[in-house]
């Protein structure tokens, strides 16, 4: 009877001892799985703060070459505007002489044409003082508008000569 109690005894052990071996080991790769896990989360956390500062720092320099640009381009506008606008009323005083000159109706036609061109052109310009976008195009495609209207008045005067 003691040799089975003894026995039983060890067994109890050997299972109690199994258990607690078992418990000890996975608590033990617990920690460290956690461990690994906290400093993975770290280096996560710091890579996206690095990356957030980078953005940061992209924006902030984007937003300061755009103040430039933006400084940049109001005194191009500026410039660009004062040219344009005296452009304009030459064109304005020659239509009133043509329109004072001219007594054939085709020719009175285009006047009239031009005329509401460079309306249409003082329009253009306002409204894009008003709201400014792609300044190269703008620029671009007025400066070919008036120029046309420049060649057309000339055409007219030379052909009123005649």
């Amino acid at each position: 009877m003691k040799y089975q109690k003894m026995k039983k005894y060890f067994i109890i052990l050997a299972l109690a001892t199994s258990l607690i071996a078992g418990i000890i080991f996975t608590s033990y790769q617990s920690s460290t799985k956690r461990l690994v896990a906290a400093q993975t989360k770290l280096v996560e956390a710091a890579q996206t703060k690095l990356l957030y500062t980078k953005v940061e720092l992209n924006t902030t320099v984007k937003d300061e070459n755009s103040t430039a640009q933006n400084a940049n381009n109001t005194n191009e506008w500026m410039a660009f505007k004062s040219e344009v606008e005296l452009k304009i009323r030459d064109n304005e005083i020659l239509i009133t002489e043509l329109k004072g000159e001219i007594s054939d109706a085709l020719n009175k036609k285009k006047v009239v044409y031009l005329e509401e061109q460079i309306k249409y052109m003082k329009a253009n310009l306002i409204n894009y003082e008003k709201s400014p976008n792609n300044w190269e195009s703008f620029k671009r495609g007025f400066n070919f508008e008036l120029d046309a209207i420049e060649k057309a008045l000339k055409d007219l005067m030379l052909d009123n000569e005649k």
